[in-house]
């Protein structure tokens, strides 16, 4: 049984035990309800299914079941010489899932069955771009997908994993304009595209409205509603760094059902967790066992490219090589980007985060309390709040040249809610000589997921839990010698029964288990 403290809007502080750790959290405007998070540990882990082809090739698939969650959490642990290898078990180990996932997926974002041809057959197109980009390492990998899924007899799960990348890795700018082009130049006879726009064509759709309705459904677009942050020195407790990252993206379409941590220990690389789904072999978020953390909140913008590095591998990437921001840097400036993203990246090794705003052809690099974050104003409107030792992101940017290519120059009202209600939490958290530890990073995390509304209030409350849109939030405590915990949370259950993952009970995994001596 824990004692913890409970702050109640303008009332007397007091204690109450309970027997898992809650903070009621409240910021600087009045809210009629807390908001409180809930963590809980693991209750047990089975292993499912098995590969081991060496001593330097193995993997288990387990399935870790805790409370909040229907279906377990799948955990891949995997050990390889190479990126080959580390794909031949996913392949393997994953098949059933990954084809599970993607069909679920496309099957809800577009029910008409002759749009889904139109899509995948786009994605089969755009799938060589992204696939001639990527370093050679993440080339091996997927053709370790294919071997391994064709060992499995279930090769489909290899184009499963190839549309699940495309569209994980899709520049929204160019959507609409590449349909169109498709559909206009590239209509072979007889060909299953050119079948599936006969029908269409004869349902009363256009051409126009068969690239405009696929190019605006949420299989393409990037949440809006994505949020990260880090923390860190006079903020936090001993200095360290914490963090944590929210997708609000297309709730209820069934991939929850196989949500997925992979650990990869591949030779020659640090190992690392990759948080995310069935279907695609990058990272929503995770952390390292050096320490690092990796972030993502949609910002779109006109300058897009698929000739560059899937922002979900290049997490993977960062991971897997970087233990200092000196070194984040570096990297990111060796590779190259694709679409408007904010990214985020924290090192606990020298305590640090540092906010990427990116587009196809560009990087704003900041660090906390930066200049062009407190001096934005447009129309005598300040924006901008920054604080010393914290740095968040929500969906707009503050770098005036990023700006100059956005599709808007001021943030909307639902980022900008979010924005401020980080900040407000940071600075509360400030004037109460509240230190922040794993609870209150929880908090941070959960506090700005989203809940069903676009208000400030709606943010305090799971009342609307139900059309929520949070999928995952994860807040993490690393640590660069391995010892890292992460509070991971993903959405659960369907219709009225439905919680978002912020509403949902955040499972705590403690990582030297998984990462072993580093």
């Amino acid at each position: 049984c824990l004692c913890v403290c409970v702050f109640f809007w303008k009332m007397s502080l007091f204690c109450l035990c309970v027997f898992s750790v809650i903070v009621l959290l409240f910021v600087s405007d009045a809210i009629a309800d807390p908001f409180a998070p809930k963590i809980t540990s693991i209750n047990s882990t089975t292993a499912k299914r098995s590969w081991h082809a060496s001593e330097e090739n193995f993997a288990t698939l387990y399935a870790v079941s805790a409370k909040g969650y229907d279906d377990p959490i799948l955990m891949l642990n995997l050990t390889s010489e190479n990126h080959y290898n580390a794909g031949y078990a996913q392949g393997f180990l994953l098949a059933e899932e990954i084809i599970d996932n993607y069909e679920a997926l496309i099957k809800y974002i577009l029910p008409e069955k002759d749009l889904r041809v139109v899509m995948e057959v786009f994605l089969d197109t755009q799938y060589p771009i992204l696939y001639n980009h990527l370093p050679q390492t993440f080339q091996t990998e997927m053709e370790g997908i294919l071997a391994g899924s064709a060992d499995r007899n279930l090769s489909e799960a290899y184009l499963c994993s190839q549309r699940g990348l495309a569209v994980a890795s899709i520049a929204v700018g160019d959507v609409e304009k590449d349909i169109l082009y498709l559909l206009k130049n590239e209509l072979e006879p007889e060909s299953t595209l050119s079948i599936a726009v006969t029908s269409l064509l004869q349902k009363g759709y256009s051409i126009n409205s068969i690239a405009k309705e696929i190019a605006s459904s949420r299989l393409l677009t990037l949440g809006k509603s994505c949020s990260f942050f880090g923390a860190w020195g006079s903020r936090t407790e001993d200095g360290r760094l914490f963090s944590g990252r929210n997708l609000d993206w297309a709730a209820q379409t069934g991939v929850a059902k196989n949500k997925l941590i992979v650990v990869y220990h591949i030779a020659g690389t640090i190992p690392y967790a990759s948080i995310g789904f069935a279907s695609v072999n990058g990272a929503i978020t995770g952390m390292s066992a050096a320490g690092v953390t990796v972030h993502e909140a949609g910002d779109d913008s006109k300058n897009v490219t698929m000739k560059g590095f899937s922002w979900v591998l290049r997490l993977r990437a960062v991971m897997e090589t970087v233990t200092t921001g000196a070194e984040a840097r570096e990297f990111w400036e060796s590779t190259n980007n694709t679409m408007g993203i904010n990214h985020g990246i924290g090192t606990a090794s020298d305590p640090s985060f540092l906010a990427l705003e990116t587009n196809g052809i560009y990087t704003a690099y900041f660090n906390d309390d930066d200049p062009r974050e407190r001096n934005y104003e447009v129309n005598g409107v300040h924006y901008g709040f920054p604080l010393k030792h914290a740095l968040w992101r929500t969906n707009h940017a503050y770098d005036p040249t990023f700006i100059a290519n956005s599709f808007q120059s001021k943030p909307g009202t639902d980022t900008f809610n979010r924005y401020l209600l980080l900040h407000d939490t940071f600075v509360w958290y400030e004037k109460n000589t509240t230190t922040i530890s794993d609870a209150q990073a929880v908090n941070l995390t959960a506090i700005v997921g989203d809940k069903g509304g676009s208000s400030r209030e709606s943010f305090l409350s799971c009342a609307n839990a139900a059309q929520g849109e949070n999928v995952v939030s994860a807040a993490f405590r690393p640590d660069p010698a391995g010892d890292g915990v992460m509070y991971v949370a993903f959405e659960n259950g369907k219709g009225d029964s439905h919680t978002p993952a912020c509403c949902n009970h955040y499972v705590k995994f403690s990582m030297s288990e998984w990462f072993g001596v580093y």
